[in-house]
């Protein structure tokens, strides 16, 4: 199918359709980027920018990133750096080979890793538990070669890790060392012709965590809860308690997300990204009902200490 040159926009390109399996791949050139990117969409809906440019007399093609994974910006910045080299006389596809020959786990996590990944696509509680992972279990590898680490050294670090931490915190740092072994495929920088280091480590058994109070300690729980100073933390404890969401869901409700006419309660996005409603408890409507008598703030559980406003310290009581 013969291609066509279009100026790229982020709705532009959400707006582009799928062609068919019979016409197969379609091709765009951005009119609006001096450099060469392209954009290249296959028959099942797949979206990849590539930059192109025949260097020395010869066509050239470097797979940049999916659409949703890059941002056409991001895109934009990197077919400018290809085009520079090549103005300077240096061959973008072999640049990208020596970065596979030199990177190393450290340096893709920090320059690679976070930056066009995690910082993008995860929030803030998963960036975290990555950065932990990384720390706590990673730190041996640091320096070695993202293209030398073997199948039989993850297994040596896996068991080294095993006799110093807890079975969730190997298990934590080798599935995240997997993913980033595949996005360093997926953008050129492990060569794809080598099978992902991690594949085939088994993980390990965790023990449940679950703990369930007895009607003794049931009671002295609730005497606790209601001898804290800290009112706003005792009703977090209680709309969890009678709502069962995540923490990061209960902190940041807002008087807007209640419905007290239908009793129901709107989180617009939860950890999975997705919305959820639910229905109130007569508890928990009593609850918010006391709250709303006292409560001038657009948040549930307000706070004046912290910058977004709601309460976010948990730790003093």
């Amino acid at each position: 199918m013969k291609a066509e040159h279009i100026n790229f926009t982020e709705k532009v390109l959400l707006g582009l359709p799928a062609p068919t399996k019979a016409d197969g791949a379609k091709t765009y050139y951005d009119i609006g980027c001096k450099g060469g990117l392209s954009l290249i969409i296959t028959y099942g809906g797949s979206k990849t920018f590539y930059f192109f440019m025949f260097f020395q007399g010869r066509p050239i093609r470097v797979k940049l990133g999916k659409v949703g994974q890059l941002s056409l910006s991001d895109a934009k910045k990197r077919t400018h750096s290809m085009r520079e080299m090549a103005n300077n006389g240096e061959d973008p596809t072999i640049n990208r080979r020596e970065i596979q020959k030199s990177i190393t786990i450290k340096d893709f996590y920090y320059q690679y890793y976070k930056p066009q990944h995690a910082d993008v696509f995860k929030k803030d509680n998963s960036r975290k538990s990555d950065d932990v992972a990384f720390r706590c279990g990673l730190s041996e590898i640091y320096t070695s070669k993202l293209i030398s680490i073997t199948h039989e050294n993850l297994l040596r670090l896996q068991n080294k890790l095993f006799k110093t931490g807890s079975p969730y915190t190997v298990n934590r740092a080798m599935s995240l060392l997997r993913h980033m072994y595949n996005k360093a495929m997926e953008w050129g920088l492990y060569p794809k012709k080598f099978q992902n280091p991690v594949i085939g480590i088994k993980k390990y058994k965790e023990k449940s965590r679950d703990r369930f109070m007895d009607g003794d300690e049931i009671k002295r729980f609730f005497t606790a809860l209601a001898e804290d100073p800290n009112e706003t933390f005792r009703n977090y404890v209680l709309l969890s308690l009678f709502l069962g969401q995540r923490r990061s869901n209960i902190l940041v409700m807002r008087w807007s997300d209640i419905d007290f006419h239908n009793g129901l309660v709107y989180f617009p996005e939860t950890k999975n990204g997705e919305s959820l409603r639910i229905p109130l408890t007569t508890q928990a409507i009593r609850l918010l009902s006391d709250i709303r008598i006292k409560n001038h703030s657009e948040w549930i559980l307000p706070s004046t200490t912290s910058a977004s406003g709601h309460y976010e310290e948990l730790k003093r009581g």
